[in-house]
């Protein structure tokens, strides 16, 4: 039987699988969830006849490692069983951890990030046993429960148990589908450094009649703010850009083959044109090579719609995503942003840390990069979309760097209009038993492609 048949034929199947998956609450930070989907986790590579272990660490959820197959060469699989919080709830059409189906769609919380991906690969470990027989290498399935939260203790559980992770290869959390049906393939991710600023002025929230001579928190974290960024995007902070590291010619032909629809994006995201007015080769080189300084939050005062109070804030917050490129570090672009405020007299704003992750990139020609391009040209008949890095942030510099094992994040079961971090989160099933079938395909290849 052909392995797109056995998949058509187990569909149902496998999409119980994930169903079952997405209907556990694993929130970040909330634990008995994520005590839940490891233990879900843990017994579906039993089954599949793999052997697992915990991977623990002091104050972070077990990291499960499940290993099958033998031989010379080993793989190694980092997926995560943790999601997005679902706030804002009352934006949801379906109940988060009830997944629904609807016109070929599924909805929950994680089915895209990254329950779809995990399962599908889970799936497509039996359907290669069934096709193949036993894997003729020694695959190593990584799955953590932190990523949600900025993967804060995977670089000690990397360091603690390196020896056991060490592989050829390292395929990634999976990619996207892009809009026109194409897999997306990246060989390595963005740093974040995700910070929280406050300013607290007065003792109490006051009436805004005492703003002609009292201090307004919300306009002191206003005017911090204004000297962050220009309207381009360039990112004002003193140093910012001085360990950037510029494309190559390389890189910058590699941007100008990459596809791209800029119409559907523009439409997706509802604007007429992009920061800067960017487009072309330019759009390209600022999508993947360029740093960003995000305002991701901002409370201060009364806010509750549809209602009026006048009141002068005695603090505001703001919460900052600084997504980075090599060779940035992110604990360096704080300093640096300290360093920046407290030049212009923002002495009285605090910085609290929370994500730090390095950016980095992998190699494109390795064994397990060509296995993920040559199966994604055969699975889905078209060119995959190459790019050297994803735009946004995962841990993937422990791996790539640390221990140097060559990774790839290939395409994956999200889509463009997938609502990742957002309500109504989604995937299209079509593509779910896509990603199962080009999974079998890139295990297939990896153990026989030339090293």
């Amino acid at each position: 039987m052909e392995v797109r048949d056995l998949i058509s034929e187990r569909g149902e199947r496998y999409l119980g699988w994930l169903i079952e998956a997405c209907s556990i609450p694993s929130l970040a930070e909330q634990p008995d969830g994520l005590v839940e989907m490891a233990a879900w986790v843990e017994q579906h590579l039993r089954d599949l006849g793999g052997t697992t272990e915990r991977l623990s660490y002091e104050g972070a959820p077990d990291a499960i490692l499940g290993k099958l197959g033998s031989g010379e060469r080993s793989l190694l699989i980092y997926d995560h069983y943790d999601v997005q919080p679902v706030d804002p709830i009352e934006l949801w059409s379906t109940k988060p951890f009830d997944p629904a189906m609807n016109d070929g769609y599924i909805y929950a919380r994680g089915v895209a990030d990254n329950k779809g991906d995990l399962v599908a690969r889970l799936a497509a470990l039996e359907v290669y046993r069934d096709i193949h027989g036993e894997l003729p290498f020694a695959l190593k399935f990584l799955v953590e429960g932190e990523e949600e939260t900025g993967s804060r203790s995977f670089e000690a559980i990397v360091e603690r148990y390196g020896d056991r992770l060490q592989a050829d290869g390292c395929i990634w959390e999976g990619n996207q589908v892009d809009h026109a049906g194409r897999p997306d393939i990246v060989f390595g991710a963005k740093g974040l450094a995700y910070v929280e600023l406050n300013c607290r002025l007065l003792k109490d929230d006051q009436h805004s009649s005492r703003a002609v001579v009292a201090p307004s928190a919300a306009w002191r974290m206003i005017e911090a703010l204004r000297t962050l960024r220009d309207p381009s995007g360039r990112v004002l902070i003193d140093g910012f850009y001085d360990d950037v590291v510029e494309p190559t010619d390389d890189d910058l032909a590699m941007l100008d083959a990459l596809p791209f629809d800029e119409d559907a994006e523009r439409e997706r995201l509802g604007v007429e044109e992009f920061i800067g007015g960017a487009t072309g080769l330019e759009f390209k080189r600022r999508y993947f090579y360029e740093p960003t300084c995000n305002v991701a939050g901002f409370v201060t005062g009364f806010t509750v719609p549809g209602s009026s109070k006048t009141v002068l804030p005695k603090e505001a917050m703001a919460k900052l995503d600084i997504r980075l490129v090599p060779d940035q570090d992110p604990h360096d672009i704080v300093d640096k942003l300290r360093a920046h405020l407290d030049a212009r007299g923002f002495t009285d704003i605090t910085i609290d840390k929370f994500s730090m992750e390095h950016p980095v990139r992998s190699p494109r020609d390795s064994l397990v990069g060509r296995a993920a391009v040559q199966a994604g040209r055969d699975v889905f008949e078209m060119e995959p979309v190459v790019a050297p890095m994803m735009i946004g942030t995962g841990p993937m510099y422990p791996i790539a760097h640390t221990l140097g094992i060559p990774t790839v994040s290939p395409g994956g079961i999200h889509h463009p209009g997938s609502n990742i971090h957002a309500p109504n989160e989604n995937a299209r099933v079509d593509d779910f038993l896509k990603i199962i079938e080009y999974t079998v395909e890139y295990l297939r290849l990896f153990g026989e492609l030339d090293a």
